[in-house]
């Protein structure tokens, strides 16, 4: 049986992949998936198609690098680098996310960035002194 920082961790070096259907199996059916600052999308279906639009803004680069994992029970936290392209290349938003699973599978995932940097980045602004230093 995987552990809860395993599931967590194999889920994130997924998103590579841009398939949202391949990450049905990872959430409960009654999952609820939140950026902060932006309303709660309910159910796993409703979340696979939320993942399908981001995929879709960001067709030829999308991955999430795993800086730092931590978990207690079925809570894992994680630190990520969420790479995207941009005008000016693939560039990553710093991002901590909060996963809680049951039976296995993901019920809430909630993650906490900058909703300004993406923005920011694919108008060509300077962003390097908005970055954490170890990025």
């Amino acid at each position: 049986m995987s552990t809860p920082i395993a599931i967590v961790q194999e889920f994130c070096d997924l998103m590579v992949q841009r398939d949202a259907e391949a990450l049905r199996r990872f959430f409960t059916d009654d999952a609820v998936y939140q950026n902060c600052g932006m309303p709660a999308t309910v159910g796993v279906t409703a979340i696979l198609e939320n993942l399908a639009g981001q995929f879709g803004m960001f067709p030829d680069s999308y991955e999430y690098v795993t800086k730092n994992i931590a978990g207690a029970g079925d809570v894992v936290l994680t630190e990520r680098i969420d790479r995207i392209r941009t005008p000016s290349g693939v560039q990553g938003v710093p991002v901590m996310g909060t996963f809680v699973l049951r039976d296995g599978k993901i019920a809430r995932w909630t993650d906490y960035w900058d909703t300004a940097l993406p923005m920011k980045m694919m108008t060509g602004e300077e962003v390097s002194a908005l970055l954490p230093s170890s990025y």
